[in-house]
């Protein structure tokens, strides 16, 4: 273990211990931050993230521009037990809040690509074509997906080493729908839900708001993929569904090649469980060929694979799709009941879209634009942060996976980059545990200006000063 959590965990074990003794009073101020750094002779980000963990395990309160103070009732348990009930939950909601684009905050970490990397123009263009053409679409929906779109996605299917048709597709308001429509066929409150680690946090929440109860398997180890973990646990739980994304895949040792990806889909097979592939980047590739989905391996149907374009079209046109066809009536029945009815228009402008010359050129433009941006945030990443530091980007898409060095966590990196101006993802939010406590996430989503790259600069004479008050 690294010095800094057991310094900061030591001390919030130090001040439970004197809550529960009373010495502090139900509503009552706890000493200044700088007046407990002096006291325990620690550091400001020590006090600060020993504070934040009595604060996500409900023993204090924080009040604005007036400090810390005890909970009227603190919980009469261990500090360490209720730790590991309720800290991580708590420390995941406030990371979430803290990460969150707002203004005044440059954001590092996410993935909205900005206006001129989109295809607005193109967009614009044939939504005005199917506005004159006729005025039914503004006035219509569909539940699972017009005829015309479906279509157009599985023609596409070879592409992706896949062989899927127009009837197996069910289309939906985004991924995030895609990713909850086939929960809600596959589980029940209670069931265990294997997520690969890193998980996407859209699906930790949905996971949790569920009742599901999250088994999270390391997606890699230092030799490659981990099948032994995830062969353990399916033998070890009876396990309701597998949730896979292709976007995390930037994560160290995250790289899946065919062979890799066909053991994965052989051993859910065998197991007869269902797994929903979230492959949101997929197209985004920057390698001479895109890499294929675990679906393009899966002969008997086990695989659900959850597609999206949001990074393609932007979020104004982000429609995402399931394709699966042993299930597609039951998603269908399922969407009826759950979802919204879907704008024939914007179903309509994809369409036409992806039946354009416009559409590939639009990814050929696009998939150059990020391996250039990505390229020039590598080097500028590992120019400024400290020494040991670890990158990692994937082979598609335009995250970027930063491992600092041992005894930096980054949400304490996180909150002294908020008081310069500047955001990023914490890794802690990406896991239901501290495994990737010292892991962040920026992207390349934007061209890499000057005031971009000063924020980078920072973040890493931040982490260096960390790192040598370690």
């Amino acid at each position: 273990m690294s010095s800094r959590p057991l310094r900061y965990r030591t001390l919030a074990a130090t001040l439970a211990e004197a809550l529960q003794a009373g010495r502090y009073p139900p509503g009552s101020r706890l000493p200044s931050v700088r007046h407990l750094c002096a006291e325990h002779a620690a550091s400001l980000a020590t006090v600060t993230h020993a504070l934040h963990d009595l604060e996500d395990a409900g023993l204090i309160e924080a009040r604005a521009r007036r400090g810390f103070f005890s909970c009227q009732a603190p919980a009469p348990i261990g500090f360490a037990t209720r730790v590991t009930a309720l800290e991580l939950a708590g420390r995941r909601r406030r990371l979430m809040s803290l990460a969150a684009s707002q203004p005044g905050l440059l954001s590092l970490g996410h993935l909205t690509l900005p206006q001129e990397l989109l295809p607005i123009s193109t967009l614009r263009r044939l939504l005005a074509q199917q506005c004159r053409s006729s005025s039914s679409p503004l006035a219509t929906g569909s539940v699972f997906g017009g005829e015309t779109l479906r279509l157009q996605l599985a023609l596409r299917a070879p592409r992706l080493g896949c062989a899927f048709a127009a009837d197996d597709i069910v289309v939906t308001q985004g991924e995030g729908e895609s990713l909850q429509l086939c929960l809600r066929l596959l589980t029940q409150a209670g069931d265990w839900v294997v997520v690969t680690s890193p998980a996407p946090m859209r699906a930790l929440e949905l996971i949790a708001s569920m009742g599901l109860r999250v088994l999270e398997i390391p997606v890699s180890n230092e030799n490659g993929p981990s099948l032994e973990a995830l062969g353990h646990a399916l033998s070890q739980y009876p396990v309701a569904a597998c949730v896979f994304d292709h976007s995390l895949s930037t994560a160290p040792g995250g790289g899946w090649s065919d062979a890799d990806k066909e053991q994965l889909v052989t051993l859910i097979t065998q197991h007869q469980l269902p797994l929903i592939e979230c492959d949101m980047m997929g197209e985004l590739y920057r390698g001479a060929y895109r890499p294929r989905p675990l679906k393009a391996f899966d002969r008997d149907d086990w695989v659900l694979y959850c597609g999206s374009f949001a990074c393609i079209s932007g979020t104004g046109f982000s429609l995402g799709y399931v394709v699966s066809g042993r299930l597609h009536l039951q998603l269908r029945a399922a969407r009826a009941v759950h979802g919204e009815l879907m704008p024939s228009l914007i179903e309509q402008v994809m369409a036409a879209f992806l039946a354009s010359s416009s559409f590939d050129a639009h990814l050929r433009r696009l998939r150059q634009s990020l391996k250039e941006q990505v390229e020039l945030y590598q080097r500028e990443i590992l120019a400024h942060f400290p020494t040991g530091t670890r990158l990692n980007s994937g082979d598609a898409g335009y995250a970027l996976w930063v491992v600092l060095p041992a005894g930096l966590d980054a949400s304490i990196l996180l909150e002294q980059a908020r008081a310069r101006g500047y955001n990023f993802v914490p890794g802690a939010v990406f896991s239901t545990g501290t495994g990737f406590d010292h892991c962040l996430r920026l992207t390349a989503a934007h061209p890499l200006s000057e005031e971009r790259a000063i924020g980078i600069r920072v973040l890493g004479e931040l982490a260096t000063a960390l790192l040598a008050e370690a």
